[in-house]
């Protein structure tokens, strides 16, 4: 009886524990992807993640740099074949690696705004979430002399306090188009990744591609793949800002 009632003990812990995990999970799905206002949001123009347009043009966005070992990498490729980009750097890196913000700007590429630390818990609480938005324009605004136009919070993050305020400071909220998420954060085939781009892609694309972190040679050998590959068929890259404007065109 004893064993029994030990057993049925373990059970319900590991039952409690496996509830906890999912409706955790759960939250940070709703606060990603499905909150229930994105629609709404999207309509009104708050939130950006894919513009309706005939045109054969798609937007290359590259988050949580500027990284010393890729980014100088992918200014190369884009300088190469002429394609304009959006990055959406951390406000931490902005101020480390200041040159790079500088290049970024002086090839004709648009820099939003990805937060300053990319703590994406931090975003639980409105106002951390408003002070390190706050901070990341400073920053970038400090060496770049514009203040971004664009964020896209960590991890896609959206909540109605975050909105509102990017309302009230002028700030368009961009993520990215669904199915233009490909991973290449931890993709381990250069060949495979810039055949998901090539064959995945459609007029009006946001495509997220990352040069912060670790490991980006293969996101960096996809790329050079893909540049030349879209441009053949008849594809432009433009930044955020130019997609939208190309809006139902």
């Amino acid at each position: 009886m004893i064993e029994i009632i030990v057993v049925l003990r373990r059970n319900s812990i590991v039952m409690f524990l496996f509830a906890c995990c999912f409706f955790a999970i759960a939250f940070e799905v709703y606060n990603l992807a499905l909150h229930p206002n994105l629609e709404e949001w999207r309509e009104q123009g708050l939130v950006v993640s894919s513009v309706d347009t005939k045109q054969k043009v798609v937007a290359l966005t590259f988050d949580d740099g500027p990284n010393p070992d890729a980014t100088p990498e992918v200014l190369n490729l884009l300088q190469k074949y002429e394609a304009r980009a959006t990055f959406f750097v951390l406000g931490m890196y902005a101020e480390k690696y200041p040159e790079l913000i500088k290049s970024i700007q002086y090839q004709g590429h648009e820099i939003g705004s990805h937060g300053y630390s990319h703590n994406i818990r931090q975003y639980n609480n409105p106002q951390l979430a408003r002070s390190d938005v706050k901070r990341s324009l400073m920053a970038i605004a400090s060496i770049s002399g514009i203040r971004p136009r664009l964020l896209r919070p960590p991890g896609g993050f959206l909540s109605r306090d975050l909105v509102s305020y990017c309302r009230d400071e002028k700030l368009t909220i961009v993520t990215w188009t669904w199915n233009a998420d490909y991973k290449d954060w931890k993709a381990v085939n250069s060949c495979l990744l810039a055949k998901q781009i090539i064959t995945g892609v459609e007029p009006g694309q946001i495509i997220l591609l990352h040069d912060g972190g670790e490991n980006r040679e293969v996101m960096i050998n996809a790329l050079s793949l893909v540049l030349p590959s879209l441009s053949k068929m008849g594809y432009e890259f433009v930044t955020v800002s130019e997609l939208m404007a190309l809006k139902n065109q």
